[in-house]
C-alpha cells in the first residue's frame, strides 16, 4: 500500500523535547522509502548555529536513512514550516506545552501550525517513550459524532500503510451510559459496530469507559491487551481562523497518551 504522503517534516528547535518526533517520523520513512527533511527555523544571528545543528541530526541518522536538511529564515515557526511543505507532506512535530489551557497540553507552536495544515499531523506527546517504533494496531477515535468520523479514512489509510489492524474506540461517561441502558442493554456495542458494518474494513471495536475520556484513551494506548501504534483523532471544525482548532479531548490525549496522534483537520484532506 502506498503511502498517504510524499515525504516527511520534522520541525526542530535545537532541543531534545522536539527530536523526540524523530522516531516515528525515521519509522515511517524506513517502512514507506518516503523522503525525511527536518527543518529549523533560525534568525540571521542564529542562522549558522541551527545549519550546523541540524546537519549533526541528519549526520547521526545516516546509517538508518537519509536526511534532507533546511533551515528557513522567517518571523515564526508556522510560517517556516508552511514553507517546507506541500498538500501531501506528513508533518511529524512533538508538542512541548507551555501556558494556556490547550496550549498547556499540547504546546503553542503545535497548536499554531495544525491550524493552518489541511492534511492531518502526527504530534509526538511528551509520554511516548523515545524511538518509539509505529507495531501495533490503528485507532480511529469516535465519539458518536459526524465530525469524529472524519478519523476513520485516514485511520484505514495508515493501518494499509502499516499492515496493522484498524480498530474503532469511543469512549462512553458511565453515568450517561447507565441511563441509556435502561432502554437498551447493548447500546454502546451497537453504536460502534453499526458504524463499524457502515464502513467496512474493521478488524475490532471497544466502547471504554469513564469520565475523562483523554485519560481512558491513553490507559487503552499504554496497556491495553492489544499495542497500539497510533491514535488517530479529529479537530473540530470552525471557520477562518478558528478552521482547524484541538478539541480538548484530542490535546488532552496529545499530552498523555503513550502513541503518537495522528491530528486530522477539519479542511480539505486528499
Amino acid at each position: 500500500m502506498d503511502a498517504p504522503f510524499t515525504d516527511i517534516l520534522v520541525p526542530l528547535d535545537g532541543s531534545s523535547s522536539a527530536e523526540r518526533a524523530l522516531g516515528p517520523a525515521l519509522d515511517l520513512a524506513h517502512r514507506t522509502g518516503v523522503p525525511l527533511r527536518v527543518l529549523s527555523r533560525a534568525l540571521p544571528a542564529d542562522k549558522e548555529e541551527l545549519t550546523e545543528y541540524v546537519a549533526g541530526v541528519a549526520d547521526r541518522f545516516a546509517g538508518a536513512t537519509d536526511i534532507e536538511t533546511l533551515v528557513v529564515d522567517r518571523d515564526s515557526i508556522p510560517d517556516a514550516i508552511a514553507e517546507g511543505i506541500d498538500l501531501d507532506t506528513l508533518v511529524c512535530m512533538s508538542s512541548h506545552g507551555r501556558g494556556g489551557l490547550v496550549r498547556a497540553m499540547i504546546g503553542s507552536v503545535a497548536e499554531a501550525l495544525l491550524r493552518t495544515l489541511f492534511q492531518p499531523a502526527l504530534v509526538v506527546g511528551p509520554h511516548v517513550p523515545e524511538g518509539r517504533s509505529l507495531d501495533g494496531r490503528v485507532v480511529a477515535c469516535i465519539d458518536g459524532s459526524a465530525e469524529s468520523e472524519r478519523t476513520i479514512e485516514p485511520a484505514r489509510r495508515w493501518a494499509q500503510m502499516l499492515d496493522a489492524p484498524l480498530w474503532l474506540v469511543e469512549v462512553v461517561d458511565p453515568d450517561a451510559a447507565a441511563e441509556l441502558a435502561k432502554a437498551s442493554d447493548v447500546f454502546e456495542t451497537a453504536q460502534v459496530a453499526r458504524v463499524a458494518r457502515r464502513v467496512g474494513g474493521v478488524d475490532g471495536w471497544d466502547v471504554l469507559h469513564g469520565t475523562d475520556p483523554a485519560r481512558a484513551l491513553a490507559d487503552m494506548a499504554g496497556s491495553g491487551p492489544e499495542p497500539t501504534a497510533v491514535l488517530v483523532m479529529a479537530t473540530h471544525g470552525r471557520t477562518g481562523w478558528d478552521r482547524v482548532r484541538l478539541g480538548s479531548v484530542t490535546a488532552s490525549t496529545v499530552h498523555e497518551a503513550a502513541a503518537p496522534v495522528l491530528v486530522v483537520p477539519a479542511g480539505p484532506q486528499r
